[in-house]
């Protein structure tokens, strides 16, 4: 069941980065959001693993946390 979970990420984070890299006229820009969407297909396959991490969502609000009392 977690093969079929891992192809199924790694399939739709093929089909992105295709989209931009067809889309994206810079290779700076192409580069960018394929590393982005590559880190993202990363951090899904590792969380399918180990559900207990926590996600990139907590992970921002632990990291720029601070940076919203302090704009408040």
């Amino acid at each position: 069941m977690k093969l079929g979970s891992i192809l199924g990420i790694l399939m739709l984070a093929a089909a992105i980065i295709y989209g931009e890299w067809k889309g994206s006229k810079e290779k700076r820009a192409r580069i960018v959001s394929a590393g982005i969407t590559a880190v993202a297909a990363v951090i899904g396959i590792i969380l399918l693993f180990q559900p207990r991490l926590p996600g990139p969502t907590q992970v921002m609000k632990l990291v720029f946390g601070s940076v919203d009392k302090i704009m408040k």
